[in-house]
């Protein structure tokens, strides 16, 4: 399988096509695309095996971050089993192709491993180079182990791991979570997760704050009317997400997921990802441990109504939230000042754009990887009209929300 590498030429014309913010036409990079994803296991034997076996059937990438070298990170939670040889990876060049290795460490990444990661879907690296590791603990849908469910700090500069956090019965449910996204404050020294609890029906989403300094966490919101799934259906290029069953609609049913910090770091902001409110609370009540769960609902904010469903967000400096667009296959931004919120770009060759992530200069990173197919399992490996997992990067002229 090879991966296209595309000039700055194409790049440009690719941005032509794409460009739909209301600025003009935006110019839109594809980085890397695959149609199925390729490891460097530093063993031929493995690798063989991954691809003989068709391994690469139960591998999906999620997320994607950038250090500040530019050094591309990205995260395939291992839904489609334990066979899935890493669950969070260093994108390297092999030759012309991109390929996936295991990260931090291949025994980092071994499902027997204890202390090892078990199934990586949000992380983030933050201004100083702390990579925010969240393990969701649960391999396949099952049931997450002891130590399984945690939240690990790896400094990528120093080359280890100098925090880990195991989320204790109080923070999450080992059955019904599922730990979805995480964004930094290193002002304040707090990080904050979203919970979907999609394993239960009802679902069971909430909010964690964990205090970095005194190593504690604190679930801060388990209101089912703010951190669980609404009374939404949303289709992708005109197809139900999730196929009907026995000619049922069987829609997606997702709490809490996209979160984000203001740019002032005064402000929380997610959205459920089967519901179209952005909703919002204050970062200093949710950082007081005293406060009462009737606290925090009472302050929660519905500030807009989205025009499509979104996973993925984040802010630059000055407070402009940039949100994945799901139905609207692309990006829109809701503008600080004014409130105004428009697609910033959209395209129909991008199929679920998943996660955001700041690259260094202000380029903004976006994963498309068509999730909705993968889950229903009618994703094409060989032949797909699109590519199915594909990294863009354009630029926002824009300082990210963590900057200095």
């Amino acid at each position: 399988m090879k991966i296209r590498f595309e000039c700055v030429c194409a790049a440009l014309v690719l941005g032509a096509a794409l460009g739909m913010a209301h600025a003009g036409p935006r110019k839109v990079e594809i980085v890397a695309e695959w149609n199925r994803l390729s490891f460097d296991l530093g063993d031929k034997a493995a690798e063989k095996a991954y691809d003989e076996q068709q391994t690469y059937k139960k591998v999906l990438m999620q997320g994607v971050k950038a250090d500040s070298k530019d050094n591309l990170y990205v995260s395939t939670a291992r839904w489609g089993g334990k066979e899935v040889p890493a669950t969070l990876s260093k994108l390297v060049r092999k030759g012309t192709e991109w390929k996936l290795q295991p990260f931090p460490s291949k025994s980092m990444n071994d499902v027997n491993n204890p202390r090892g990661l078990k199934a990586v879907l949000g992380f983030e690296i933050d201004r100083n180079d702390v990579m925010w590791i969240l393990d969701q603990g649960h391999v396949a849908g099952a049931p997450s182990g002891p130590g399984d469910e945690k939240l690990i700090a790896w400094d990528l500069r120093a080359g280890k791991e100098i925090a880990r956090y195991e989320f204790k019965d109080s923070d999450t449910d080992k059955k019904c979570s599922f730990l979805n996204d995480v964004v930094v404050d290193n002002d304040a020294g707090v990080v904050y997760i979203s919970d979907s609890g999609i394993f239960c029906d009802p679902l069971k989403g909430g909010l964690i704050v964990y205090d970095i300094r005194s190593g504690q966490a604190k679930r801060v919101l388990s209101a089912p009317e703010w951190v669980n799934n609404e009374e939404y259906q949303f289709k992708i290029n005109g197809r139900d997400v999730l196929k009907p069953v026995d000619g049922k609609p069987n829609g997606m049913k997702t709490g809490a997921d996209g979160i984000a910090l203001s740019g002032d770091k005064k402000t929380l902001y997610w959205t459920n990802l089967t519901g179209n409110r952005l909703l919002s609370l204050p970062t200093d009540l949710i950082r007081d441990f005293s406060k009462s769960e009737d606290d925090v609902k009472s302050a929660v904010k519905v500030v807009a109504t989205l025009p499509s469903n979104t996973d993925g967000m984040t802010s630059d400096r000055m407070g402009n939230l940039y949100m994945t667009a799901l139905s609207l296959n692309g990006i829109m931004k809701r503008d600080a000042a004014t409130g105004a919120i428009t697609t910033w770009f959209s395209h129909e060759d991008i199929s679920w754009p998943d996660t955001l992530a700041w690259g260094p200069g202000g380029s903004l990173y976006l994963v498309s990887n068509h999730l909705h197919m993968w889950v229903d399992g009618d994703m094409d490996f060989d032949n797909p009209a699109v590519p199915n997992f594909r990294i863009y990067r354009t630029s926002t002229q824009a300082q990210p929300y963590h900057a200095k």
